[in-house]
């Protein structure tokens, strides 16, 4: 067999190791303590037969059964730990090791006890008798509170497993959906130019639909790269809006007066989802609006500041909710839960189109 198959990996070490490592760390303490106890009794009563050194290693070797155990149960613990505890399993292991570990370890005591006296080793049976009905309690005690503190540890480390890996299933389902929510809103971008397109072509209009081709083609490589990725910045994100106006504006063949008001700060440094705007802009221009105002700013909140994106423009044949918006909304409530809101008003002769989500910054 090679010597790789044989030795534990380090997964498995870091998995035993911590509770054996805690246990004989808390066995060599009590060691401490007990010889600290017995030797200053033995100073105060004058009856001092051993040094210090001496007491501690004997109190030492009769806790090295315990630190032995503590190793078999660490490893024990881990081998089930694939599955959560059972009493069915748990009560004969525990009878088990009471079952064996007392008598051993009364023998153990009673050996160290004659050899450091200079009595010598007796038989195990007369080792055993040589313990009273109390310490036969107390060796029980102490394997009980062995179990059951790796037991305990056993147990939280089976939780914090199945909390991670339900944690990790729930990530990872919460980016499939929000990937397969990104995918419903990128058609709309290439059904709407496709469609505009068709138009100049059917009109015999070829230079601008070769032009509206070339500019859909660099809108499309944006929207490839932005959809690998968590974040794009505000910046890239409007800017790939005003590009995908002016492909609108040849598509459609007339003038679309859209006026830009943003916060005068570096967007480049604020995150969005990404083509998270693309739908507002979509609903807005389904209106088919001769003007259109879009605003971006910071807005201050008691929970925090929120980039809000506001879109505004005349009435139009359309004033409902789109598929666009009903999609963005899912991911948004994904996304950002109760944090982030979309907004559809009419104001007068205007429609109001507002979305807030947090703010989220690349180097936060």
């Amino acid at each position: 067999m090679p010597l790789s198959a044989a030795m534990p990996s380090q997964d498995q070490l870091h998995a035993w190791l911590p509770p054996f490592a805690a246990a004989a760390l808390a066995w060599n303490l009590l060691a401490l303590s007990g010889a600290l106890a017995s030797h200053g009794d033995a100073q105060q009563h004058g009856t001092v037969h051993a040094s210090f050194a001496l007491t501690l290693l004997r109190f030492v070797a009769q806790h090295l059964p315990l630190v032995a155990l503590s190793l078999v149960l660490a490893v024990g613990f881990y081998r089930a730990q694939r599955r959560a505890p059972q009493l069915a399993q748990l009560l004969p292991a525990y009878l088990g090791v009471l079952a064996l570990g007392v008598p051993l370890l009364c023998i153990w005591q009673s050996a160290i006890n004659g050899v450091f006296s200079g009595r010598g080793l007796a038989s195990p049976l007369a080792l055993l008798q040589q313990q009273g009905a109390l310490s036969w309690w107390f060796q029980a005690l102490l394997l009980t509170l062995a179990f059951c503190a790796h037991l305990a540890y056993s147990a939280w480390r089976h939780a914090h497993a199945q909390a991670l890996a339900w944690q990790l299933a729930q990530q990872a389902n919460l980016a499939l959906r929000l990937r397969l929510l990104q995918g419903q809103l990128e058609p709309y971008l290439l059904s709407g130019a496709l469609a505009g397109i068709a138009r100049l072509n059917r009109q015999g209009l070829r230079e601008p639909a070769t032009r509206a081709l070339a500019r859909l083609s660099d809108l499309l490589r944006y929207a490839l790269r932005a959809s690998r990725s968590d974040w794009q910045s505000v910046a890239d994100e409007v800017r790939f809006l005003r590009d995908y106006v002016d492909l609108q504006r040849i598509c459609r063949d007339a003038g679309l007066d859209v006026a830009w008001q943003l916060e005068a700060i570096d967007w480049s440094g604020y995150r969005c989802p990404p083509l998270l705007l693309l739908p507002l802009l979509e609903q807005a221009l389904e209106a088919a609006p001769p003007r259109l105002a879009v605003r971006i700013v910071r807005q201050p909140t008691e929970a925090g500041s929120l980039v809000l994106v506001e879109l505004s423009y005349p009435h139009g044949a359309r004033a409902g909710r789109g598929a666009a918006l009903v999609a963005l909304e899912a991911r948004l409530a994904l996304q950002y839960g109760g944090a982030a809101t979309l907004a559809l008003q009419t104001d007068g002769e205007l429609t109001h189109l507002r979305l807030a989500y947090p703010v989220a910054r690349h180097d936060d």
